[in-house]
């Protein structure tokens, strides 16, 4: 058998072309594009904090557009119970109700954890009337601790709901005893 050279070159060389054109052009490109114009600011919140009764004596302090609120003057004697009836109040200044849940996280200082005998944190409309509560009960003998509200709605049209703080810390507590106290208000639009 005799092979042509001269044609086995040439296919060769054609397939080699081929191989390359083929590389080359497997490589497509489409593009697809996200635009976001203009990327801004939202506007005032609907739900916000106000001062309550209280406010000033529990060392309240708004801020963030009335998103958070901070106390640093809650306490209570050891052995007496200390009520602050109208620590901060929560508005709905949307013409729309919004259902609204508050969950609680806290830490304990000091002997806090063998001294503390409650925290009830209590929520009522402004007509009076309890909405919920949540309750920091490390002993489980004023009926256990409750960390999270259902979601409850809270009507529009600039109507509000006031938190209550219950404070009983045992005797033999002391001013190194503390608690620190964390609740995420979750408001669903």
């Amino acid at each position: 058998m005799r092979i042509n050279y001269k044609k086995s070159l040439k296919f060769i060389t054609l397939l080699t072309s081929a191989l390359l054109i083929g590389t080359a052009s497997a490589a497509v490109y489409n593009y697809m594009y996200i635009y976001a114009t203009p990327v801004s600011v939202k506007g005032i919140y609907k739900v916000n904090f106000y001062a309550g009764g209280d406010f000033t004596k529990a060392g309240g302090i708004i801020t963030n557009n009335r998103q958070t609120v901070t106390f640093t003057g809650l306490e209570g004697p050891n052995g007496t119970i200390a009520e602050y009836d109208d620590t901060v109040r929560i508005c709905n200044n949307d013409t729309l109700a919004h259902n609204i849940k508050l969950e609680m996280t806290y830490s304990y200082g000091g002997n806090a954890l063998s001294t503390l005998d409650y925290i009830k944190i209590t929520i009522y409309s402004s007509t009076g009337n309890q909405v919920d509560y949540l309750r920091l009960d490390p002993h489980g003998d004023d009926g256990g601790s409750v960390t999270s509200t259902n979601f409850n709605s809270l009507a529009g049209n600039n109507d509000w709901w006031r938190i209550k703080w219950d404070i009983l810390w045992f005797g033999n507590a002391t001013t190194t005893d503390s608690v620190s106290i964390t609740l995420k208000v979750t408001v669903e639009s």
